[in-house]
């Protein structure tokens, strides 16, 4: 998988706070207060314990992988090529989508 170099330096060093996956819908909410929405392309459980610290983000055009300063990686399979990761800042404006 390619790094994606729009999402990586958003992301890299924020905090995992949670990570709740509901229905097709995988949420990561960040320490910072900033929220990381995820259509995936079924409701399959993805475990990223609390307290992670995002190193990188590497995707193709079906998947996504969340890489952790730990050494740990995350496997997330996507619902669409597009449209299906959008991250907001603590304030709730938009910072990203694809």
């Amino acid at each position: 998988m390619a790094l994606n170099r729009k999402l990586t330096p958003l992301i890299a060093g924020r905090v995992v706070k949670s990570a709740v996956q509901t229905d097709n819908v995988l949420n990561i909410g960040f320490g910072d207060g900033s929220a990381l929405r995820i259509k995936t392309a079924g409701p399959e459980q993805v475990n990223i314990a609390p307290g992670s610290t995002v190193k990188a983000v590497r995707q193709t055009a079906n998947g996504l992988n969340l890489d952790f300063a730990d050494g740990s990686s995350v496997e997330i399979k996507l619902a669409e090529a597009t449209s299906s990761v959008m991250l907001r800042n603590g304030a709730g404006a938009l910072e990203y989508a694809d």
